[in-house]
């Protein structure tokens, strides 16, 4: 055993905290470790402890010199336990109740499909429709198809059969993912990227992530970087599922979809100036590249091999961090609280500590890691969130204790980064541990079940190559365990105290963007003119989703070759852009409104109008609707029907919910019945004179509530395309 030679030695340390052996020092704040079952902290000027409250016998043992690690693993550990339910699944917080789609499928990957096999499973199975399919319980407008990251399920059902081989599992989740996935090929992918749609995966409080205009319809429309990984490891994952159930037909049919959104990410999300992908493409007729960074997006990138090679290395040295993790996602919007907006979520961090691992990035590991013992140790607990720029839990919007995903990502930083552990498909674990320089050592992990073995894991030295392997006392050059394996075995690593590549981290400071334009024509259409945005030196005119323009005015005159849609971004001194201003539309428009029609789902009734245009070609439909069947935020009834032309099915189309969330008050005298928006615009190929538009319930239009599918219509307009 290693043994330290000094606790007052530091593991790391930034400007803004010192993370030693024993303890965290944050200013005038201490939380130290008393014991490995004792953690005690003063921090904000509170007196916060944890003190272990269930046996851990029953699961792994880590041996390790740094009372830090040993603590905060043994707290996750504790947690871990306190989170199962008695009906046996996985609470999602101490704050949170139930569980929910998304929140238990990236824990599962993380780490409980080995630390609670059982209880991931129940939970899983309980997120299953009575059409069998996946549930989306949550996101902006009413959920699917607002939000399509329920496909993170797969991944989490595949992980379960990776660590389990039951096959029996295999068989019950793989119809539910082969439904689900079918339903989403039909539905919520574009035509013209590749990309699906749907709100940027776990980051569903809209005004934290997207601009101010922006529809519920329109986050809908958005093509998001955490989204399509989500759908990349679906795809992927049921495909083997598909494999090996003997259904090679659908297991083409998702292998081909998922090499599809791959190409599509790197084409239509990369961003080779910056060295990372853009959190989303979105727009109403013309898309434009929003170009924050968004860490769980890159995060998964890198880990399922879309970035690879040369890209993958140098996402991991770009994307932004600051002083107290990976920020959700940066540069920050300036006038909103933090909760995805500034924050950092260790669960997130914990993939990207993942990430930096796969590509050897030492500091990148050491931040990340020093990141989530630094937030666990001083709050005495796994919090669901911090503010990025202060460390602080407490100035966040919403946060839980014992939150599931963050001590799910506290564990893994164990088990798959420092011993190494990886389910290399159903047959076999192969390790590949990344150890810093700092925390060299040597590490045991005693009792670790794998099928029908028992492992106890030595993990010597630090660097990211194993110098030697052995399995009871034997070498061998692949560091491999196979899941046929049975009975207690003792693994031995010994790390070559070595980085292949030198690489470094992108550390960034509290930047926010300026605040989005106030664009309006004038000059009876001729110009465009906004008000002066506080930090802004510049500003950028796009048309079409292009860049035309720069200038240092509030104003400028509309070229006669500018096509599409017109926006306005305002542009910080050191290039930071804000969001771009609403889409202005100057093409030919016909709008019609008549008397107000309730389109129930129970009625199962046809809508239908009659549009009368003066040329054949290419119109964009949006109607004019207003849903307050529920909130914005929390409910599960978006308005979908199935849009049939002339008799010819084009797709869905949607009516979010856009009604204030839970405990705001509506608008005065109003039910929220009278808050009218538009549907996001869709390109119809019309025939001059009078067409057909029908909107019709069809299974593909199901929402998550299968009950409330209820919108108001009273009117549309066709903007020539």
């Amino acid at each position: 055993m290693l043994v330290l030679s000094c606790q007052n030695q530091h593991i790391y340390m930034n400007d803004s905290y010192a993370l030693y052996p024993d303890k965290v020092v944050q200013g005038d704040y201490v939380a130290e470790v008393i014991s490995p079952n004792k953690i005690v902290s003063d921090f904000g000027g509170d007196t916060l402890v944890w003190e272990c409250r269930n046996d851990l016998s029953a699961f792994p043992a880590l041996t390790t010199p740094y009372p830090v690690e040993a603590a905060v693993y043994n707290m996750s550990v504790d947690e871990c336990i306190n989170a199962v339910e008695p009906d046996g699944t996985l609470r999602t917080g101490l704050e949170w109740g139930g569980v929910w789609t998304r929140d238990v499928s990236y824990s599962t990957i993380l780490s409980m499909a080995y630390m609670q096999p059982e209880a991931a499973m129940t939970s899983l199975l309980c997120k299953i429709n009575s059409k069998g399919e996946i549930v989306q319980d949550t996101g902006t407008g009413g959920a699917w198809p607002c939000s399509t990251d329920r496909q993170i399920w797969v991944g989490a059902a595949w992980e379960i059969y990776k660590v389990t081989g039951s096959r029996e599992w295999l068989e019950k989740v793989y119809p539910v993912a082969k439904k689900s996935l079918e339903v989403d090929i039909r539905t919520i992918y574009d035509e013209n990227t590749g990309l699906a749609k749907g709100e940027s995966s776990f980051i569903d409080w809209r005004k934290n992530s997207y601009p101010i205009w922006m529809e519920p319809a329109d986050i809908y429309d958005s093509k998001c970087l955490g989204t399509n990984m989500v759908h990349y490891i679906a795809l992927t994952s049921a495909s083997q599922m598909g494999r090996i159930l003997g259904d090679d037909a659908t297991a083409d049919v998702f292998a081909a979809k998922a090499q599809t959104v791959k190409d599509a990410v790197n084409e239509h999300l990369w961003m080779e100036d910056k060295g990372y992908y853009a959190q989303y493409l979105a727009g109403r007729v013309d898309d434009i590249l929003y170009t924050k960074s968004e860490t769980l997006g890159n995060s998964l990138a890198i880990l399922y091999g879309v970035a690879e090679g040369e890209r993958a290395m140098r996402l991991s040295q770009s994307a932004p961090v600051v002083d107290f993790g990976a920020p959700v996602f940066w540069p920050w919007i300036p006038d909103m609280a933090p909760y995805h907006n500034r924050a950092v979520w260790p669960f997130v961090q914990s993939y990207w500590i993942q990430a930096s691992a796969k590509t050897g990035n030492e500091p990148g590991v050491l931040h990340g890691i020093a990141a989530v013992w630094r937030a666990a140790m001083m709050y005495a607990t796994n919090k669901e969130n911090f503010v990025a720029n202060d460390g602080n839990w407490k100035g966040t919007q919403v946060n839980s204790s014992n939150m599931l995903w963050s001590l799910s990502g506290s564990l893994s930083i164990t088990f798959r980064t420092l011993m190494g552990i990886n389910y290399e498909g159903p047959d076999a674990i192969r390790f590949a541990p990344v150890v810093p320089k700092s925390l060299k050592a040597e590490r045991k992990i005693e009792g670790f079940p794998y099928r029908d073995a028992v492992l106890d894991i030595t993990v010597k030295g630090y660097g990211d190559t194993i110098k030697s392997f052995s399995v009871d006392g034997v070498q061998s050059d692949d560091p491999v365990v196979s899941a046929d394996m049975k009975g207690r075995h003792s693994v031995e690593i010994v790390l070559a105290d070595s980085f292949r590549n030198e690489m470094t981290t992108n550390v960034v400071g509290d930047v926010r963007t300026p605040m989005i334009p106030f664009v309006r024509l004038s000059g009876r259409g001729k110009s465009l003119k906004w008000y002066s945005e506080e930090g802004a030196a510049s500003y950028h005119v796009y048309a079409g989703g292009k860049k035309v323009l720069e200038t240092e005015k509030n104003s400028c005159r509309i070229s006669d070759d500018w096509r599409g849609d017109l926006q306005v971004v305002a542009v910080a001194a050191d290039g930071t852009p804000s969001f771009p201003s609403e889409p202005i539309n100057r093409n030919e428009k016909i709008t019609k409104h008549f008397e107000p029609v309730m389109v129930l789902y129970k009625d199962g009734k046809d809508f239908k109008v009659v549009v009368d245009v003066p040329e054949e070609g290419e119109w964009m439909l949006s109607w004019n609707y207003a849903n307050a069947r529920g909130s914005l935020y929390s409910e599960l009834t978006c308005g979908i029907r199935m849009l049939y032309v002339n008799g010819e099915k084009v797709g869905l189309n949607i009516f979010p919910n856009r009604y204030h969330a839970a405990g705001m008050a509506p608008s005065f005298l109003t039910d929220g019945w009278d808050m009218w928006g538009w549907t996001i615009p869709e390109k119809l190929d019309l025939k001059a004179g009078k067409n057909t538009l029908v909107l019709k319930i069809e299974s593909d239009s199901d929402n998550m509530s299968r009950t409330v599918n209820d919108f108001i219509i009273k009117g549309y307009s066709l903007t020539k395309y």
